[in-house]
């Protein structure tokens, strides 16, 4: 499969897109700013929340959690918004930032750290708990990246990017524990990094490639390739299905880091794209934590 160029956005770090009221949303890290497309008429809008911008998902009445560079903070779209949560971030050393983020089978938001300063086994996953504070559900991490739960929610597909490895574990809904890590792929050190995913109706894992390219669709039993999209450009970031009955893939790039030949040869890198894969996603389960009341 060959993916096609969806918006022509050019981001440093384009991450974390959703498909939420018939548009496709997504962030770019490094400036901060959660966008918006919409599906009608192409039309893009973006907000700010002040700082590097890990993970936005989408809650009730136009709020959106977000976990930012080294905290979360409540953005209401419709009046662009920004409350910081005020809960300390246990175990989030100097040097470390969030990184990616989805909700998971009950709305609870779960997001990853990352080491810039690269520092082995030093970041973590964590859950946010009913009152918005996260709790740690998983240590020893480098670069937390890709997470998504199979339909029937009990199992858990995560990414430590530079383990270089996709990893399942049980999943238990009532005390949101991981159990029985095993690999599901491995990853070849000297080439891409596993990065974002997500998971199609039928347990598969669809997951970007950093440096590769693409992305695989990987059985979500056994860890082989299905199938796989190739993309015009390197730094492929993250992906999600949307559109209608979300038949669509939609595709994050990044261009930072790029040098001015590689850009030469990639000047779409940084832009969205989209394939339709003929299987379908599953919508992104709204953030249920009690979100603030709308500004008046």
């Amino acid at each position: 499969m060959k993916a096609t160029l969806y918006t022509d956005v050019r981001h440093d770090l384009a991450e974390g897109p959703v498909w939420q009221e018939d548009a496709l949303w997504w962030v770019n890290i490094t400036e901060g700013r959660l966008f918006r497309r919409d599906s009608s008429d192409g039309t893009i809008c973006h907000w700010e929340v002040g700082t590097t911008l890990g993970v936005a998902l989408p809650a009730r009445d136009g709020w959106w959690w977000t976990a930012r560079e080294r905290d979360c903070a409540w953005l209401h779209a419709p009046t662009g918004k920004v409350l910081p949560i005020d809960h300390e971030i246990p175990g989030l050393p100097p040097h470390h930032r969030f990184n990616d983020g989805f909700c998971g089978p009950d709305g609870h938001p779960w997001v990853g750290s990352a080491a810039l300063d690269d520092s082995r086994k030093t970041a973590a996953l964590y859950r946010a708990d009913q009152s918005g504070a996260l709790q740690i559900i998983r240590r020893g991490v480098t670069l937390s990246n890709g997470l998504g739960w199979s339909p029937d929610g009990t199992r858990f597909f995560y990414v430590d990017s530079k383990a270089y490895e996709l990893t399942v574990f049980d999943y238990d809904a009532d005390s949101h524990a991981l159990s029985d890590p095993r690999i599901l792929r491995s990853f070849p050190r000297d080439g891409g990094l596993p990065d974002g995913l997500s998971i199609d109706v039928e347990g598969n894992v669809w997951l970007a490639i950093w440096g590769g390219s693409a992305v695989l669709q990987i059985d979500g039993r056994t860890g082989g390739i299905i199938d796989q999209v190739d993309l015009p450009v390197t730094q492929v970031t993250s992906c999600c299905f949307g559109g209608p009955e979300y038949r669509t893939l939609f595709i994050t790039s990044a261009r930072g880091g790029l040098d001015e030949a590689a850009l030469q040869e990639q000047p779409l890198a940084g832009g969205i794209f989209c394939v339709d894969t003929g299987t379908r996603g599953v919508a992104a389960p709204p953030c249920s934590i009690p979100s603030p009341d709308s500004p008046k």
